[in-house]
């Protein structure tokens, strides 16, 4: 009718007209006005983006929404700020962790770290941890943390409790390394777990260099606490050494 009129219909319109479709689970023809956007040149804005989505995986397509997706990321016509946390969330609860990584590691490949929160990547990480896939969980916050998108203390720590009780030490001393370089600051349960690791591998002088590197860290008014932390450390994981 817009069109009858010489009305040019604008990005509000779409995006209203797209919602209404995906409310009553018509997502063809919601999916179908987003394809309109962009030949008619109006491309996708935020919350265009948000609308598609999250009304797919709302409806139970994450499956396509991630399709949808990756197939934007290529053309280039994923608008910067549009974070895909629900997209990645929606995979994993249907089980496709699988799908999620291969998101997340498209992102990164297209250098489009903005699409891609924190709260998204710790998610997948997450999930690879519950699956048990500790080398992927490795390589992946590799490759996020060289990006800038590094998680959080309590999610970092998760991570290195994770390697640590697969005997994983090193892995988890690397990490810890590489996070430090981006800004993330490891505190007392981060060096606790891994002087706890090189102790439970007989790694003496590793474990002894960790404490060393604690020490360091340790402002004045803290000294106490972490000569008392030395000492238990020194009697529980390396017999007194």
């Amino acid at each position: 009718e817009m069109r009858r009129r010489s009305c040019a219909p604008t990005g509000v319109s779409f995006n209203t007209l797209m919602r209404g479709f995906f409310r009553e689970g018509r997502y063809k023809e919601g999916l179908k006005v987003a394809y309109e956007m962009l030949q008619l040149g109006a491309g996708l804005s935020v919350a265009s983006m948000e609308i598609l989505i999250g009304g797919l995986c709302r409806g139970g397509e994450a499956l396509k929404a991630a399709e949808v997706f990756a197939e934007f990321l290529v053309d280039a016509v994923v608008p910067e700020g549009f974070d895909c946390l629900d997209l990645v969330e929606s995979l994993c609860h249907v089980g496709r962790v699988d799908k999620a990584v291969e998101i997340v590691e498209l992102v990164l490949e297209r250098n489009r770290a903005c699409c891609l929160s924190v709260p998204a990547g710790v998610t997948v990480l997450e999930c690879l941890m519950k699956a048990g896939k500790l080398d992927d969980v490795c390589r992946l916050m590799g490759r996020m943390v060289g990006e800038g998108i590094v998680p959080d203390t309590i999610s970092c720590n998760c991570i290195i409790e994770s390697f640590c009780e697969a005997g994983m030490i090193s892995d988890a001393n690397r990490l810890r390394i590489l996070t430090k370089e981006k800004g993330f600051a490891a505190d007392a349960a981060t060096y606790s777990m891994l002087v706890q690791g090189f102790g439970r591998q007989g790694r003496v002088k590793e474990g002894m260099c960790m404490l060393q590197t604690f020490f360091g860290h340790m402002e004045a008014s803290n000294c106490k606490t972490s000569h008392s932390l030395c000492l238990e450390f020194m009697c529980r994981d390396f017999g007194g050494t």
